[in-house]
């Protein structure tokens, strides 16, 4: 172990973004298939359509395993543009799902503050 003075400082923007470029384009296409989806529904709770969700999820993919090629390490990046991406294949039931969450944790505070 060396000691503090030896240590290398952090990264410089630049270099961190050179290293983990695909990775953060996975998690900004994953932000942008998610808004785009939930943007173009007419009913918040139904399927999304198919046409604007699964390619959106498929370019997504594709920039996650090209993060995994180059192998940047940069694993939060592309599981969180995955899971985004994921969850707007599937938006209707994640947001009744955390509608029912949240009523469940408001439900179990109230009852703890009066019980």
């Amino acid at each position: 172990m060396k000691p503090d003075h030896l240590r290398p400082g952090p990264l410089p923007r630049r270099v961190w973004l050179d290293r983990h470029a695909l990775g953060l384009a996975c998690l900004a296409l994953g932000i942008i298939a998610f808004v785009v989806v939930t943007v173009s529904q007419d009913v918040i709770w139904a399927t999304p359509d198919p046409r604007v969700s699964v390619p959106a999820f498929l370019v997504t993919l594709a920039a996650a395993i090209a993060s995994l090629a180059r192998r940047e390490r940069a694993v939060p990046l592309w599981l969180g543009g995955l899971g985004c991406a994921a969850a707007a294949l599937v938006l209707g039931w994640v947001l009744m799902l955390a509608a029912v969450v949240v009523v469940t944790v408001v439900l179990i505070l109230i009852l703890h503050a009066v019980m």
